[in-house]
């Protein structure tokens, strides 16, 4: 599977890395999409762009396939795509014995591609951004931590070891750690990267992909956004976009400083996952993801506003 991705030169323009990431997602037998397929009464195509191979489509819906350990995710997705005002978008699920222990999501297709520079535009933020607002104002029990984030930065010192500018970067973050502690939770997507956030031609957004959906901290969903979706604008018009968004939610300045923490700590995250689960692919992505931890711990505005 090749993963591209724009990273941020050093005059803040695009540039185009491609990753050929061939990491195993779930392999599907091919009787059980075939029993789907016959259950459904429709012919199931494998998606491609920016899907997992778990996903299949037909005419007009998505099939989303779980391995036999995972039986419990479809009935949580679907709870949390109700959770999140999105409960409309699905049409069933698929549990019973003749999947060989499989199950299934069964949802509405929606006319979108994976979030790229090409498919931004005005009608694309303000969908988005009005979205997250609703999904980040729905509360959940408690407040945050900072035990969490000090988790984080342990292991990746220990993952990241040889890497002298992660280290760096890590220890620059440490003493900012408390700026997690103490925000009220709500609910949260925690996987907003491209291929999660589709978006139609006409600009409206879909957000997809609900299974590890749960309470956190907004700024959180809004670094995984920036570093995963937004960043492919470009820095310049990443920071914009990002500044938009963060404008409309509650007490923004607070949360602009917590972004400051979290979006260099994602880029550290997926550092530590190529060096973990993909470290063919660690050259390319220190190439495009160290320039860009740089640039969010030391161009990343302290305020924008």
């Amino acid at each position: 599977m090749k993963w591209m991705t724009f990273g941020t030169n050093a005059a803040g323009g695009r540039c185009r890395v491609v990753y050929d990431i061939r990491v195993a997602t779930l392999s599907v037998p091919a009787s059980v999409v075939e029993r789907i397929a016959h259950r459904l009464g429709e012919r199931l195509r494998p998606a491609l762009e920016g899907q997992e191979a778990r996903v299949f489509f037909s005419d007009g819906q998505v099939v989303k396939i779980y391995g036999p350990h995972e039986r419990h995710l479809p009935l949580l997705e679907a709870r949390n795509l109700a959770r999140a005002g999105l409960g409309g978008w699905v049409l069933g699920h698929l549990t019973d014995g003749e999947l060989e222990g499989y199950a299934a999501l069964l949802l509405k297709r929606f006319p979108g591609r994976s979030f790229s520079a090409d498919r931004y535009g005005p009608r694309t933020l303000a969908s988005l951004a009005g979205f997250l607002l609703g999904l980040h104002s729905l509360p959940e029990p408690g407040t945050s931590s900072s035990a969490a984030a000090s988790r984080l930065l342990a292991e990746f010192r220990r993952t990241l070891a040889d890497l002298p500018a992660a280290l760096a970067a890590i220890a620059e973050l440490e003493p900012r750690v408390e700026l997690t502690a103490g925000v009220p939770l709500r609910f949260t997507h925690r996987d907003l990267w491209a291929g999660n956030v589709l978006v139609a031609a006409d600009g409206e957004v879909l957000v997809v992909d609900w299974s590890r959906a749960g309470a956190g901290d907004p700024a959180r969903d809004l670094a995984i956004l920036t570093t995963g979706s937004l960043s492919l604008l470009g820095w310049r018009d990443c920071l914009d976009a990002l500044t938009r968004i963060a404008r409309r939610y509650p007490d923004p300045a607070a949360l602009w400083r917590r972004l400051g923490f979290w979006i260099p700590l994602t880029f550290l995250h997926d550092l530590h996952w190529f060096k973990t689960k993909h470290p063919a692919g660690l050259e390319e992505a220190l190439k495009d993801k160290l320039p860009r931890l740089e640039m969010s711990l030391n161009s990343f505005p302290t305020s924008p506003w």
